[in-house]
């Protein structure tokens, strides 16, 4: 599938071997070298396409030093956070340690490009529709309520702040999307 918009670019993409993350790695493959980041805890490395613009690390985004070295040597244009521990039951059972994976690791990211002036086209951080609660609403709207009932909300949605005030505040680009 070719990618009309992001094209003869380098892009990040963290947590690519799960099922969204694959299916964006796929569509960008095509004229972009993609750089993938995953420690396969909830993906699959055969969900990747096979390229020669497919470059394949086996890692933890939480690995904060690993991330901004990559960050700094591969000069990225976009960058896609889609890694983090999904599930709700998991961050209840072990907060502090989803956290540094939720929240921690994507602050990384915006830090090393923010301390840096590493020159990116755009960040895109992918949030949750968690971050609403138990709201009946529907359809759910960004003017909806918050209401985030669990570690993994809590942290999607400050992380989303992050994402956003940093591009406010350092003139970052960048965007946050809610996933439903």
């Amino acid at each position: 599938m070719e990618n009309p918009i992001i094209r003869n670019s380098r892009v990040l993409v963290t947590g690519s071997a799960g099922f969204i993350g694959s299916n964006l790695v796929d569509a960008l493959i095509g004229d972009n070298e993609v750089v993938v980041v995953d420690d396969l805890s909830m993906g699959r490395v055969e969900n990747l396409p096979q390229s020669n613009n497919l470059h394949f690390f086996k890692h933890s985004i939480a690995d904060f030093k690993f991330m901004s070295e990559l960050l700094k040597d591969w000069k990225f244009d976009y960058i896609f956070l889609l890694a983090a521990v999904a599930s709700v039951a998991d961050t209840i059972v072990r907060p502090a340690e989803t956290h540094i994976i939720n929240q921690d690791a994507n602050l990384n990211v915006l830090e090393t490009v923010r301390i840096n002036k590493l020159d990116v086209k755009k960040i895109l951080f992918s949030s949750s529709a968690a971050v609403y609660g138990n709201n009946p609403e529907l359809p759910k709207k960004e003017t909806s309520p918050i209401d985030p009932l669990s570690p993994y909300a809590v942290d999607k949605f400050a992380t989303e702040r992050f994402v956003i005030d940093y591009g406010r505040l350092y003139d970052i680009p960048t965007v946050a999307t809610r996933f439903f």
